[in-house]
C-alpha cells in the first residue's frame, strides 16, 4: 500500500509540473530575423574589413520593410540595408543569408571619412547584427 501511495504521489507531481509548464506563454525572443541576399559593398576605406556590405530583405516575400530602395549595377532592390558586421565567409556578393539583428538605425546613414580616390557610398539604414550565417 505504501508503495501505491509513493507511486500515486510521484505521477501527481509529475502531472502538476507538466500542466503548469503547458500555461506559459511560447518563447518570443527579443530579437528580429530575416533571410537575404548580399548584394555589393561600399567602398570607402583602403581596409576593406571597414566597408560596409549591403543586404537586400527580399528573399522572402512577407519580410517587413526594413531598409530603402536602391539601384545597384541597374537592378532595383527594395529592401536595403547597409552593415559592417558581416562575417568574412559571408563577404560573397550573392551569397543567401539570414541575420538576426536588434537594431535597425531609424534613418539613413551616410558614409564619411572615406581615404580612397572617388570613394563609392550608399546612404542606407544601418543593421547591427546578432547572429549570421550562409541559407543552403
Amino acid at each position: 500500500m505504501r508503495h501505491l501511495y509513493f507511486i500515486l504521489l510521484l505521477f501527481s507531481f509529475f502531472y502538476s509540473i507538466v500542466f503548469e509548464a503547458c500555461k506559459r506563454e511560447p518563447y518570443s525572443p527579443d530579437y528580429n530575423e530575416a533571410n537575404g541576399y548580399v548584394i555589393g559593398k561600399e567602398n570607402c576605406d583602403t581596409d576593406d574589413t571597414k566597408d560596409y556590405w549591403l543586404i537586400d530583405f527580399s528573399y522572402n516575400q512577407n519580410t517587413p520593410q526594413y531598409g530603402d530602395t536602391l539601384i545597384l549595377n541597374g537592378i532595383t532592390y527594395t529592401n536595403v540595408v547597409k552593415t559592417k558586421d558581416l562575417n568574412q565567409g559571408l563577404k560573397l556578393i550573392g551569397l543567401r543569408v539570414v541575420i538576426d539583428f536588434k537594431t535597425i538605425t531609424s534613418t539613413e546613414i551616410e558614409t564619411i571619412g572615406c581615404n580612397v580616390t572617388n570613394p563609392i557610398t550608399y546612404k542606407l539604414k544601418e543593421l547591427f547584427i546578432i547572429n549570421q550565417g550562409e541559407i543552403r
